[in-house]
């Protein structure tokens, strides 16, 4: 099947599980803030950077096609996809991991941390293309930057504040909890 024939349908609808999840994992970990916080924490790890991360690797490296269709790209080697892809997978496979097994808010505030600091780094990228973009006259691909940097901006703020509450109950930063 050619480039050219492949739709957004994969690629958007693994967009939207992960918006689900992140929502999902939001919602439980300020619950669990004043329920549990350990608890809070280890839900936030598996959820926002466990679950996210893996379908963020399914989205960009398995249909990376798709993924291409849904952002506006056109690429002939799709290696840096595939790299970000492997990157979200290996992040993620190891917060399922450290959640799972309990082992402790440290390893969970460092997952959190890793996550968010990564994806302010493309955070930074999204902000650079609004600027130097020329396309931008175009409303979908306006509309598309422009939600890309207020998602990722919030998404970013809540990973490290998940993070910093995790640091806290570790003892590491002593400002929160």
């Amino acid at each position: 099947m050619a480039a050219d024939t492949h739709t957004a349908r994969e690629a958007a609808l693994l967009f939207v599980a992960s918006i689900v999840v992140s929502m999902i994992g939001v919602f439980l970990g300020i619950f669990f803030l004043f329920v549990n916080i350990d608890l809070s924490i280890r839900i936030t790890t598996a959820l926002l950077v466990g679950v996210v991360g893996i379908a963020s690797f399914f989205r960009h490296s398995v249909f990376y096609l798709s993924d291409q269709v849904r952002m506006g790209w056109k690429q002939e080697h799709p290696e840096f996809q595939l790299e970000v892809g492997y990157a979200n997978l290996a992040i993620g496979i190891w917060a399922i991991m450290v959640a799972g097994f309990n082992l402790g808010a440290l390893a969970c505030g460092l997952l959190l941390a890793i996550y968010g600091t990564y994806l302010l780094c493309t955070l930074a990228l999204h902000i650079r293309e609004v600027y130097a973009a020329k396309d931008l006259r175009h409303t979908g691909h306006r509309d598309r930057v422009m939600t890309s940097v207020i998602s990722t901006s919030i998404f970013v703020v809540l990973l490290l504040f998940f993070a910093a509450v995790a640091f806290g109950r570790a003892g590491v930063v002593p400002v929160l909890l």
